[in-house]
């Protein structure tokens, strides 16, 4: 056993001879050898990545607090909504309450808490609602008639209609009732006969007859928001050959142009 001892005991001496010596060998090699080379490449690794990583920088381990980062995004939402709030005023002082709803929008994504946004966006859109004022008139003896306004996707208009008119009618029809075959001839599906409706006809595509939109209720009036951007036109929902008379005065405003 002793014999067993001494021997692992002499060879864990002269591996340990070896290591020394090896270390001289490559010491003596490396001031002037490719060895050098290699250890000034690994030197280089080593200041590439202190310049990467930033002087001084400390690298955050797996499962470790991130108080440091939580102070910096607040920092962050701060200064943006300070910002964005500056920009939306600077809008606002110069008129465009689009731009300056945005802006406001922008506040509410990244910080939905912050006091006073929603009030000021429902009273920007209360603002852009009133504006804009354009009046018609609705013949209730013809069709579609002429264009009463452009209006835009996405963006809504109010409308009022007031007066009376005569509806009258002298077809003969069947157990089906009216024909609603044909939206631009026939009155419209789902919608009251003898209610003021509207449709939306987008501007025409090169070499394409524009498609119309859907009729919608229009009545006595309400905020609309348009599924296109294009013509407005009104009528009322009466079947072809009817003989009704009379005008129907209709007032506009919001997102809304001249047509």
């Amino acid at each position: 056993m002793r014999q067993k001892l001494k021997i692992v005991i002499g060879g864990c001496g002269l591996l340990a001879v070896a290591l020394c010596v090896g270390d001289a060998l490559e010491a003596q090699v490396g001031r002037s050898g490719p060895e050098k080379t290699t250890r000034q490449s690994a030197k280089g690794r080593s200041v590439r990545s202190k310049s990467v990583s930033g002087k001084g920088s400390k690298s955050i381990k797996k499962g470790s607090s991130t108080k440091t980062i939580d102070v910096k995004v607040r920092r962050f939402q701060e200064g943006f909504v300070r910002d964005a709030a500056e920009l939306a005023k600077q809008y606002e002082d110069a008129g465009n309450l689009v731009k300056t709803r945005k802006m406001l929008e922008l506040i509410l994504k990244l910080s939905p808490e912050v006091k006073g946004v929603r009030a000021k966006i429902k009273q920007i859109d209360e603002a852009m609602l009133s504006a804009n004022g354009l009046s018609a008139e609705v013949n209730t003896a013809r069709g579609w008639g002429q264009p009463v306004a452009a209006v835009f996707k996405g963006q809504p208009f109010r409308i009022r209609a007031a007066g009376d008119y005569r509806f009258v009618t002298n077809l003969s029809i069947g157990p089906s009732g009216f024909a609603i075959a044909d939206a631009a001839r026939d009155m419209a599906v789902d919608i009251r006969c003898g209610a003021l409706i509207g449709v939306v006809v987008p501007p025409p595509e090169a070499g394409k007859k524009p498609e119309p939109g859907k009729p919608f209720l229009v009545g006595a009036g309400g905020t609309i928001t348009p599924k296109e951007t294009g013509l407005l036109f009104l009528k009322i929902n009466a079947p072809k050959g009817h003989k009704s008379s009379g005008r129907l005065k209709v007032r506009m405003t919001g997102h809304v142009r001249k047509p």
